[in-house]
Parts: C-alpha cells; structure tokens; sequence
C-alpha cells in the first residue's frame, strides 16, 4: 500500500478513537428520555446514565495515558477499542438501570484508555511537523463530527419503530464500528518504543473513582429524596476524602514520589487561572444538554427526532467556530473567549425567555441554539489552547491531562449538581438555566482579572 494513502488511513482509525467517545456522550443526552422510559428508570439513574461514563473516561485519562507509555499505544489502543465493543454491546443489551449504569461506567473507562494513545500515534505517524498539525486538525474535525452527528442519531434513532427498543442501537451501532477500527490498527499501525519505569499509580486511581462516585452519587440521590443525615455525613466524607487526596498527592510531588496527578503545571498561574475558568465552564457544558433535551421532549412536547434535529443546529454552529476561531484566539487572546462567553450568556437569557411551551417556532429555537454553538465553539476549544500556550513544552504533556481530568469531573459534577435542580424544584427549567448564566458570569469575570493582570504588567 503506498504510504500517504496508508497513513491516511492509520489516521482515520486511529481517529475512531475520539469519534466514538464524544458520540457516545452526545447520542446519550437526546436519549434520554425513551430510555428511562424503556428501562422505568428514575430521575436520578437517567442522570447516570450520563455522569458514569463521564466519571469512568475523566478519572482515568491520565492512568490510560501512563498504560501507553508503559504497554505500548498500539496494544493500549486495540485492546481499550475492543473493550469499548463488548461494553457498547453490555450497554445496548441491559435490561436494567443497574446493568446500563455498570456497562456505562466501564465504557467510559475503556473510552479514557484508547483516547490518549491518538495523539501519541498521531505523532509517531506523521513526524513532519506540518503534516502533524494537519492530521491533528483532521483528528478535532472528527470529533467535532462526532458531537453533531451524535445529536441528530440520538434523535431519530429512539423515535425508529423497533419493537426490541429502538435506543438500543444507539449502543449497538459501536460494535461494528469498534472491530473494524481494532482489525485495522492491527495491520496498519505500528508500535511505539515503550518506557517500561513508568509507574502506574493504581491505589490512588482506585481511590479516586471511588470518592467521586460516592460523593457524586449522594448529590444526585439526594436531589430525588432530600437530604437525610446519611446522605449528608457521607457526601462531607467524600468531598473531605477528595481534600485529603489532593493534598497527599502535593505532598509526595514535593517529596518527589511518583504521583497520580502531578502539580508541576500548577506552578504557573496562567495555568491555574485557565483550569479554575475551564472547571467553572465545564459545570454547564453537558448539564445544557442534559436539561434542554429533556426539557424539548417532556415539557415543549418536541418528538425525540425533533429535538435531535434541533440540536443539530446547535452542533453547526459549534463546528463552525471552533475552525474559524483559531485565528482570532491568537490575536486576541481573552477578549476572544469572553467573547464567546457573553453570546452564551444571552443565548441562555433567551432560552428562559422563549423556551416556555410547544407553542414556540422551530425557527427561534434553531436560531438560538445555533448561536449558543457559536459561543460554545468560541470558548471551549479556546479554553485548552490558552491554558497550553504559556507553558514550557516540557510541562504541555503532563498539564493536559491534569487539565482534561479536571474538566471531565466538572462535567459529571455539573450534571448531576444541575440535572438534580432540574428535576426537583417546581421550575427547575428557569433555575437551572439561571445558575448556568451565574456560572458562565463568573467564568467570564476570570478572563477579565486575566486581562487585567496582563494589563498591569505591560503598565
């Protein structure tokens, strides 16, 4: 096979990766609905469905990262691809809320295991550093794909007429897709040389899930059943427990142990700045879908397909700024974030201000929802780079995956924290919106005391 056209291949499978992790988060959110409904879940094991997979791929991006560097990518890659079929499967075949939250958990854990390995092989393919940056674009575009493409399947495919239950392909659809990918890599892909002292931090990964899985699962049972003195003693236990891990895990950097998460990056408040804004953000950015989906469906009377549709506008938009916006991030830096921020903002005043029964035109909500996806194509791929881009090269590698476990575990956070206001307060639509807006204000607050530090040092 000739090598351009061998290469470009290798960069399409190993661009399946990304492309069926964020499918399965965004096919998830319009489904919703006619999965509780199929599988009489409640409120609080719908939330799951999502905050599992978000739980299991965030807390164990770095752990899957380090299994490459140790094991290989190509053997990480094709065995975490293979994983990710057979649990896709367990997911399409649950009878249960129990059985779908356990098969979600683990695919999202075998999602944070084949995703770190793209980039690496990514590398190893493409040496020459235009082509590199050009595969990695090629290799966003997927993913990009992949969100609106998600939104439209995770509409129709529910409302299709199947009586087995027709959202069952939305899982089911992964499995061809997964042992095609994991068939290729083994042909076309090749091997990376390992780095065998790699230690893998098992007890603190462990650790980790555990206490973000009690203390997030007490906040969203509490949300459904109201805070008894259990719950609440549990949930300090877990946020004391995450405290204390925290510190231990500064503690043995200093020392100079090998840790979980490494706080070499925080010694840069460029760095620090852009996490706690990317945190902040990352408590709205699924909740959005979560709510709003559920809200078109339940409450605007919108059919699944609908909704999906709908959505998809919003998806456009996203892809479109996020590939137009690079140029404008580097020239303006902050203002170009913010920017993005305030168009959310009104996005979300105009949400509460129309979205309030069937009677609304499709047109005023693809309308809205396209231009929320300007703002979201703006800020979130902005977020990253910025956060990168004053940092040492030899500190870019480690600071990513502390960045992307931070913001994965504010997005399971955010829908739970406002799915349940959601779900539990008599107008849980306006009150949920109403803290993303608070929550994006503070956020957009962060880049201006950002600004304001660039200001004064210029001065």
């Amino acid at each position: 096979m000739h090598t351009s056209l061998k290469n470009r291949i290798s960069l399409l499978v190993i661009s399946m990766s990304v492309f069926l992790c964020v499918l399965d988060l965004f096919i998830v959110n319009i489904a919703i609905p006619s999965i509780r409904e199929s599988i009489h879940a409640s409120t609080a094991e719908s939330q799951f469905i999502i905050v599992f997979y978000i739980i299991g791929y965030g807390a164990f991006l770095i752990t899957g990262s380090k299994l490459g560097i140790k094991y290989g990518h190509k053997k990480i890659f094709v065995i975490s691809m293979l994983g990710f079929m057979v649990f896709s499967f367990f997911c399409g075949v649950s009878q249960s809320p129990v059985q779908l939250n356990i098969s979600r958990l683990i695919q999202g854990i075998t999602a944070a295991f084949m995703v770190p390995q793209g980039v690496a092989l990514i590398s190893e393919i493409f040496p020459d550093e235009k082509e590199r940056s050009a595969a990695l674009g090629i290799y966003g575009a997927i993913a990009g794909a992949a969100s609106v493409l998600g939104q439209v399947l995770g509409g129709i495919i529910p409302d299709m007429n199947i009586s087995f239950g027709a959202w069952r392909i939305i899982f089911l659809i992964n499995v061809p897709i997964a042992f095609i990918a994991a068939l290729l890599a083994m042909k076309l892909l090749r091997e990376i040389p390992l780095k065998k002292t790699e230690k893998i931090q098992i007890s603190s990964q462990i650790m980790l899930v555990g206490l973000l899985i009690v203390g997030i699962y007490q906040i969203v049972i509490a949300g459904e059943e109201g805070w008894k003195n259990h719950t609440i003693i549990i949930a300090l236990f877990s946020l004391a427990g995450l405290v204390c891990f925290v510190y231990r895990q500064n503690i043995d950097y200093r020392s100079g142990k090998n840790v979980l998460v490494s706080m070499k990056p925080f010694a840069y408040n460029s760095f620090c700045i852009a996490v706690a804004a990317a945190a902040l953000y990352s408590l709205v950015q699924d909740a959005y879908f979560f709510i709003n989906a559920n809200y078109f469906q339940e409450h605007m009377l919108f059919s699944s397909a609908k909704t999906g549709k709908l959505f998809a506008f919003q998806g456009i938009g996203y892809v479109i700024a996020s590939l137009s916006g690079v140029k404008y991030l580097h020239r303006y830096q902050e203002r170009f974030m913010a920017s993005g921020l305030l168009l959310m903002i009104i996005c979300l005043i105009l949400h509460i201000r129309f979205f309030d029964g069937p009677t609304v035109s499709d047109t005023t909500v693809a309308v809205v929802l396209f231009f929320y996806g300007i703002g979201c194509g703006i800020v979130l791929p902005s977020m990253f780079t910025n956060a990168m881009h004053q940092l040492p090269a030899e500190v870019t590698s480690v600071a990513s995956g502390v960045y992307l476990t931070v913001q994965q575990i504010s997005i399971a956070l955010g829908v739970s924290i406002l799915g349940r206001m959601y779900f539990s307060t008599s107008d849980g639509y306006h009150n949920s919106s109403l803290l993303m807006i608070i929550l994006l204000g503070i956020t957009f607050l962060i880049f201006g005391v950002s600004l304001r530090r660039k200001f004064m040092k210029i001065q």
